[in-house]
């Protein structure tokens, strides 16, 4: 049975004018169905799991069209390949140069940044297609200080960054 994120991305595809394939629903499901950020190469080897006949071509302009259609976000996550995942869920990314960690944090968290970009220069940024390197806590606690990156960085609020 599909979800409803699933039933909403359908809708939203048929009502830009486009068909629902089988080949657009598998890769609708694949992406509901992932926990993680998935490649275009990760995401064909979910759908041909179900569907073995549908084209990695196929794959990548389905997720050419969703991003167009604001079904999916594609970022950039440290110096690997795009990964994918449903845009309902907006968030950003912070990724650990040291252990490769990624963190996930609230799309509000670039909300003070949105602002003073637009006041001061007029510029909209759109983060969701990469991610901020640096260290995570743990990381951070063990190595040493350098002028420019202190060894222990503020602790978010509880509740705001999620690990991925």
């Amino acid at each position: 049975m599909a979800t409803e994120r699933v039933e909403e991305a359908i809708e939203t595809i048929r009502l830009s004018g486009g068909r629902i394939t089988v080949d657009r629903r598998a890769v609708i499901e694949a992406l509901d169905d992932s926990d993680d950020h998935l490649t275009a190469e990760q995401l064909a080897d979910a759908v041909w799991a179900q569907h073995p006949d549908i084209n990695l071509a196929t794959i990548y302009r389905t997720l050419e069209l969703f991003e167009r259609l604001d079904i999916a976000f594609h970022v950039h996550i440290g110096h690997g390949p795009s990964r994918w995942h449903l845009a309902d869920d907006v968030h950003h990314h912070l990724v650990c140069e040291v252990c490769n960690k990624v963190i996930e944090i609230p799309d509000t968290t670039f909300d003070p940044l949105r602002v003073r970009l637009v006041a001061d220069t007029g510029f909209v940024i759109d983060p969701h297609h990469f991610s901020l390197s640096g260290r995570c806590a743990e990381c951070a606690a063990a190595m040493p200080a350098t002028p420019d990156i202190p060894s222990t960085p503020a602790t978010p609020n509880a509740g705001e960054a999620a690990e991925i």
